[in-house]
């Protein structure tokens, strides 16, 4: 490597960070680094960043040995205020030369949009590297925000967990500072648990293998992919670990130096279902659950210790015994909840709060049970309705068992397993776990027609009871996961009921709001507000799919001036633009439809009654006859082509009737001076855009 470019290392060793801290920490290095280097001039390659839970490290390559030389024009007062009469310089000229450091002859004339202007060249030189690290990474470590911090030192610097040593590095050259009372140095520390010897780095380059020979992995990726093998050599002799990313990714930050431990609990406790079993294991002790050969649940489990091999059985005794304490815990609720049922949960219910502005979880049921029913009506879903009912009632009683009070995840998943150990139908016990789908933006949609309706009748309730208090998202917060429930509802609506029509259904949901909800001075608005909330996620969903804005925009116009009828149209509708936009004169089209439009509202600006019909008698010029008689031709077909969705021919339609409008206003004044056959003319051109009205609105597209 040259002499001038020399790569650069920090690291802050510290106490045990909190693994969900780690992350968004890295991210905040890497972006503080590249500022503070493009700020100072210094110029940079590739910037990595590196944690464990005891570390946080920024590796900066190729950074130049002193910053760039800047060059600056300082302007100053004009040529002409430069000099008096006698051709000698002015007190302006003087004082602005004395406070550049020079005097008025050895300035610059510089062009500028006022004219010459006596200009400074100030001039000044790159600092060094190390010079300028001494400020840059103190304040990487100030800058970076975590959720909480802790003071432990009398200097009262905060961060998420004690600093206790730090690496600065620029080359073999350590930068010296203090902070938090720890002085920056070229040591850290090993492994915790078992060497907590110092470790010199001499180069930013050696930083991962001198720690890796250390038993230190502090690159994260090679981390993971270290904990992902360990685990699959161990589990190999009795079968295959269930996956789980995000179990992956917490030990990450939970280990500098992973070892998986093959464990084993209790086989009575396999009596438990699966599910709880492994959300059990993964809470108590972070571990993974393992299938036997047959791909059976089995009472073996994958624990991953921090450090070495070494003390493997110490290590697995004390994870079993936890775990095997646990799984007791969970064996206790299981039994208890199966002597108590579903049914009797219900009651309870009415201790549960749901929002204090709106009331309980049971109250909540009560009114997706009567939605149920008519959403049930609305789409044709011919679902049993004493079924449904059943179903709607058992929906959230898992919510207070004594297994979803410990485990909150398995929520709904319990719900449908003691629906069926207490021998209700198959349809009501899935119908528990389902209506919860899709449990994200892009998750799974319910399978069965029954969690459907229930899935769609719980978002539009939840939706409506917190745009009706004013509980809408803004911004980016959305602390009740309001976007998630409207794109499940959307996506459910426009894939398994393409023909619904949701006015009649959100009518419904506000009528059931609970009287203090009504009360609330934001009900009035609340429905209009959540209508234009579902459109804006239905643009959302389309646009995500690769669909032109303006394309989305024209096609769910339609749906802000009727209100949300059939969604399920807009699909179909966009493909069927995309098409038409390929033929002939189509693109121009829009322009013809941004007149009409113009016309209409300068005709609305000026107080002038648009009549609700043409009268024929008062058509005098060919043109607007010409166009009357292609508008006749025209609305019945299309309206016709609409009502069978075929949209295709709505857009030939378009086509067919726009060189009349052309030539209408090509040849034709609106603004007759005759009253009566100027307010027909915006009749007529009112007539012409209805055909198309609850269809599309052309004008916005580009």
């Amino acid at each position: 490597m040259s002499e001038n470019i020399n790569s650069a290392l920090l690291e802050i060793g510290t106490e045990e960070i909190p693994a969900s801290y780690i992350e968004p920490a890295l991210k905040q290095i890497e972006e503080l680094a590249a500022k503070y280097f493009t700020a100072a001039g210094l110029k940079f390659g590739l910037i990595k960043t590196y944690a464990t839970p005891r570390r946080l490290a920024l590796f900066a390559e190729n950074l130049d040995s002193k910053s760039a030389d800047k060059t600056e024009e300082i302007l100053g007062p004009s040529v002409q205020a430069a000099k008096d009469a006698n051709g000698n310089f002015t007190q302006a000229a003087i004082g602005f030369a004395s406070k550049n450091g020079t005097v008025p002859e050895k300035l610059d004339i510089k062009q500028s949009d006022k004219g010459d202007r006596l200009c400074f060249v100030k001039k000044t030189k790159g600092e060094k590297t190390e010079k300028l690290l001494l400020n840059i990474f103190p304040e990487i470590i100030k800058n970076i925000y975590f959720p909480k911090t802790m003071v432990w030192e009398e200097s009262g610097f905060k961060f998420a967990r004690p600093v206790r040593s730090i690496i600065a590095l620029y080359g073999k050259k350590v930068i010296k500072f203090k902070i938090a009372g720890v002085k920056s140095d070229n040591w850290t520390i090993g492994l915790h648990t078992s060497d907590k010897s110092k470790i010199k780095i001499d180069l930013p380059e050696n930083y991962l293998v001198k720690l890796r020979n250390k038993c230190v992995l502090s690159d994260q990726n090679e981390r993971k992919e270290a904990i992902k093998k360990s685990v699959n050599e161990t589990v190999k002799s009795v079968g295959s670990v269930i996956e789980d990313e995000s179990l992956t990714d917490e030990i990450n930050y939970l280990v500098e130096y992973p070892t998986a431990v093959l464990c084993e609990f209790d086989k009575k406790y396999l009596e438990l279902p699966p599910e709880a079993l492994t959300v059990c294991i993964k809470k108590s002790q972070k571990c993974f659950a393992v299938l036997d050969k047959s791909g059976t649940f089995s009472n073996y489990f994958i624990d991953v210790k921090n450090g070495i091999s070494k003390y493997q059985e110490i290590a697995r005794e004390g994870y079993e015994k936890v775990v095997g304490a646990r799984l007791s815990d969970a064996e206790f609720f299981y039994k208890n909840d199966l002597k108590k049922g579903l049914e009797g949960n219900v009651e309870k219910l009415k201790g549960v709060v749901f929002h204090k502005e709106i009331g309980t979880i049971y109250e909540k049921v009560e009114r997706v049970r009567a939605l149920s029913s008519f959403v049930n009506k609305e789409f044709g879903a011919n679902i049993d309705e004493k079924l449904l009912d059943r179903a709607v009632l058992l929906s959230k009683a898992d919510l207070v068992s004594e297994m979803v009070f410990e485990y909150g995840e398995l929520q709904g998943v319990m719900g449908k397993i003691y629906a069926q150990k207490l021998g209700e139908n198959a349809g009501v016990a899935v119908s528990i776990r389902e209506h919860y789908y899709p449990l994200s933006a892009a998750g799974i949609l319910p399978e069965n027609k029954m969690a459907l309706i229930i899935s769609i009748a719980d978002r539009i309730d939840t939706l409506a009871a917190n745009f009706a208090i004013g509980l809408e998202p803004s911004g980016s917060a959305d602390p009740y996961g309001l976007r998630r429930a409207a794109i499940g509802l959307v996506r459910m609506i426009i894939g398994k009921f393409p023909d619904a029509d949701l006015n009649g259904i959100l009518e419904e949901t506000f009528a059931l709001m609970p009287e203090k909800v009504k009360n609330n001075p934001k009900f009035a608005q609340g429905r209009q507000r959540l209508e234009s909330f579902l459109v804006q996620r239905i643009e959302s969903l389309y646009e995500a799919q690769n669909f032109a804005s303006d394309e989305v925009k024209s096609v769910s116009a339609v749906l802000k001036s009727f209100g949300l009828k059939k969604p399920g149209d807009i699909l179909p509708k966009l493909t069927a633009l995309k098409a038409a936009k390929t033929k002939g004169d189509f693109v121009p089209i829009s322009e013809v439809f941004k007149r009409i439009n113009n016309i209409l509202a300068q005709a609305k600006k000026q107080n002038i009654e648009v009549p609700p019909a043409v009268d024929e008698t008062l058509l005098s010029d060919e043109a607007e006859q010409t166009l009357f008689a292609a508008y006749k031709k025209t609305k019945p077909e299309t309206d016709s082509f609409i009502s069978n969705k075929e949209y295709g021919k709505v857009f030939d339609n378009v086509l067919e009737i726009k060189p009349a409008i052309d030539n209408f206003f090509e040849k034709v004044m609106v603004m007759a001076e005759d009253e009566n056959i100027k307010k027909n003319r915006f009749a007529l051109l009112n007539s012409v855009k209805n055909i198309f009205g609850g269809f599309i609105d052309f004008s916005l597209l580009q």
